[in-house]
């Protein structure tokens, strides 16, 4: 499974794991399998309990086809309209904890899932997956044709590695701590600040950022004052990597 490094715009590196093709193939086979009980449902439910089928045949074949494609676009544009919505996530993508992210660390725009979507009728629907698979396999970031268009990755969230500031490997015995206290957080609520700092980065979250913010300033008795939220994390988190490093 390989790393991925995202600097997000913070100048934040977050490392994942690219999410393994087993998983995004279970989480393509989820989705799958939603998509069939959608339409088995709407077989049974509009066209046998409401008739809809007799009402279709009297139309002609343009009204036909246009009441079908509305009918089953939802299963279409299924792929589109969920990573839009969830920041990358389809139910099966949610299931297998696994995210579609830029990798220059922007979120991903509608314009991005747009692309993939579109490749994905060529790489996956009309060719079995089988380009997409191979160049999963063969991609040095796990990308598939609609991933390397967009410039995204599939990485998983539940194989989470390490968040660190560019520069803390650059921190020498000459750094000075700015917040003392912060040895009052132990080495597990470091690590909690450290993911969720990632995760509001990456969804651009930020009511959870001010919501960490807080937190930290309520257990370290440590106050941001003038200094943007960024600045501030950071600072803790270099600060306890300095102290407890000693």
């Amino acid at each position: 499974m390989n790393g991925i490094t995202i600097i997000t715009t913070q100048n934040v590196a977050i490392n994942f794991k690219a999410a393994s093709l087993g998983e995004r193939l279970l989480a393509f086979a989820i989705d799958m399998a939603i998509k069939i009980v959608y339409i088995i449902a709407l077989f049974y439910f509009v066209f046998d309990l409401l008739g809809l089928g007799s009402f279709v045949n009297v139309l002609d074949s343009w009204e036909q086809s246009s009441i079908m494609f509305l009918l089953f676009s939802p299963t279409v544009f299924y792929t589109l309209i969920f990573e839009s919505w969830t920041n990358g996530q389809t139910p099966g993508k949610m299931l297998l904890k696994i995210r579609v992210v830029k990798l220059e660390g922007y979120q991903a725009r509608f314009s991005d899932y747009f692309s993939r979507w579109v490749c994905r009728l060529i790489d996956i629907d009309f060719s079995l997956g089988l380009p997409a698979m191979v160049s999963i396999i063969f991609s040095d970031k796990s990308q598939r044709l609609g991933d390397i268009v967009a410039d995204t990755t599939v990485v998983s969230l539940k194989s989470y590695i390490q968040l660190r500031h560019r520069f803390l490997d650059e921190i020498s015995n000459e750094y000075i701590v700015t917040f003392p206290t912060v040895v009052r957080l132990s080495d597990n609520d470091m690590n909690i600040i450290k993911k969720a700092y990632s995760n509001a980065i990456m969804q651009n979250d930020m009511q959870m950022l001010n919501k960490l913010v807080l937190k930290i300033e309520e257990v370290t008795e440590i106050k941001k004052h003038d200094v943007t939220i960024h600045q501030f994390i950071q600072t803790i988190i270099n600060d306890f990597n300095h102290l407890t490093s000693k």
